[in-house]
């Protein structure tokens, strides 16, 4: 099938298929035998990914009737040798999508997608050394998001968008060692500057300068906001013997009142550009403070025996799960609120997932009285919501130093 037909039938414009035509003739020389597309291998590596039984039933269900469809086996082999055996690799976010398939199929078409770089994760934790009980909590993190799919969308699949997510597993980029998941290439965000004084060990976060803050101390968005009454603008100003700025509270509040710090006295720890391990949560069950304690503790020794030239400074986490606000409606037992007390909150910005993530993915379209209030979550989030709140995204870091994880020095 030509490679105009291909475009014809995936419904992409001029901009989509000048992006992929470059490899097409090198991708058709090896598009024979499409291995990733044989039932031994399905199920060797979805064994991998812990893919339900049921749900890989699904998938080989969708699998026949996306071979039916000539165009779409041509372009998903187009797509594995785009991020794979390209001599140039392209990333997912790259790909046009898949646009003229069904839920079932584009499902599917992901999912096999994803799939076929499994193999390029085993044989890098095979060259690195790195431990196969890893490999095995890293992979299996696809099957998490084979169940959002179905639920979702009532299919067994991928989306686009979580392949991009995936890759990370497969090239070295995420780990997930314990509860949690780590990326350790990662530089700290622009968004405050740590101090720590040298003869209290006292923490002190500044805010980066030239940010525009309510009057609660949020970082300011036009989105929720409804006026900039009240609004303030940060300023950060640095001479050789102090800094002056807005102070962060640990609680992730930012003060207009400004304070200046002695850099005798203050010593810089954490600040743009330095490394540090990013932090993901997964959806696989409670975060408790154990847990998290626990795989935070694994990281640190991961991160020394396989990655010592990065020497991190601090472990950083930006979620919807954040959010300061979350102080205001749910217990201080709660697995959210100990999680952030275990670090130093700042404000990050982007739009919350808190909505769809507490209620499904259409609860936006559903309305404030259809909201689900089965759990302890969904109930305090949906009195938080009808009395006019909005969730906003968050951030936090815990310097390395700082560790055990959940002492909550930063509070005390």
């Amino acid at each position: 099938m030509t490679f105009a037909k291909i475009v014809e039938k995936s419904g992409f414009n001029e901009d989509e298929a000048a992006l992929i035509a470059p490899e097409w003739e090198a991708s058709e020389k090896s598009s024979g035998d499409i291995f990733f597309l044989k039932d031994e291998f399905i199920r060797k590596y979805a064994a991998l990914a812990e893919i339900k039984p049921e749900h890989l039933e699904e998938i080989f269900q969708a699998k026949t009737a996306l071979e039916s469809d000539a165009a779409a086996v041509r372009l998903l082999w187009h797509y594995h040798h785009l991020l794979y055996r390209a001599e140039k690799k392209f990333v997912p976010g790259q790909l046009p999508p898949a646009k003229r398939l069904q839920a079932a199929e584009s499902g599917c078409f992901y999912f096999l997608l994803a799939l076929s770089g499994y193999p390029e994760a085993v044989a890098l934790y095979q060259r690195k050394g790195y431990p196969e009980n890893v490999l095995k909590d890293t992979l299996s993190d696809m099957s998490v998001w084979v169940e959002h799919y179905k639920n979702q969308l009532g299919f067994a699949g991928l989306t686009s968008r979580i392949l991009g997510w995936l890759e990370g597993h497969i090239h070295g980029e995420t780990f997930r060692l314990g509860r949690l998941q780590f990326k350790p290439y990662c530089k700290f965000f622009d968004r405050v500057e740590v101090y720590r004084n040298i003869k209290t060990g006292v923490t002190m976060a500044l805010s980066a300068d030239g940010l525009r803050y309510n009057r609660q101390g949020l970082l300011y968005e036009p989105g929720i906001d409804q006026c900039e009454c009240g609004s303030w603008i940060s300023a950060l100003q640095h001479t050789p013997a102090s800094v002056t700025g807005n102070p962060v509270a640990p609680d992730g509040y930012v003060k207009s009142e400004q304070i200046t710090l002695d850099t005798g006295e203050w010593k810089k720890v954490l600040s743009e550009g330095d490394p540090v391990i990013d932090i993901h949560i997964p959806a696989i069950g409670p975060m408790t403070v154990e847990a998290c304690a626990d795989s935070a503790g694994q990281a640190v020794e991961f991160m020394k025996k396989y990655f010592p030239e990065l020497k991190h400074r601090a472990f950083v986490c930006e979620s919807w799960l954040l959010d300061n606000q979350f102080e205001q409606i749910l217990g201080p037992d709660s697995n959210i609120i100990l999680f952030q007390r275990a670090g130093y909150l700042y404000p990050f910005p982007h739009k919350s997932e808190a909505v769809s993530r507490i209620f499904g993915e259409n609860a936006d379209k559903l309305g404030l009285d259809s909201l689900p209030q089965k759990s302890s979550l969904q109930k305090a989030a949906a009195g938080f919501l009808i009395k006019g709140g909005t969730f906003r995204n968050g951030a936090m870091f815990l310097m390395l130093d700082d560790l055990p994880w959940g002492s909550n020095k930063y509070r005390n």
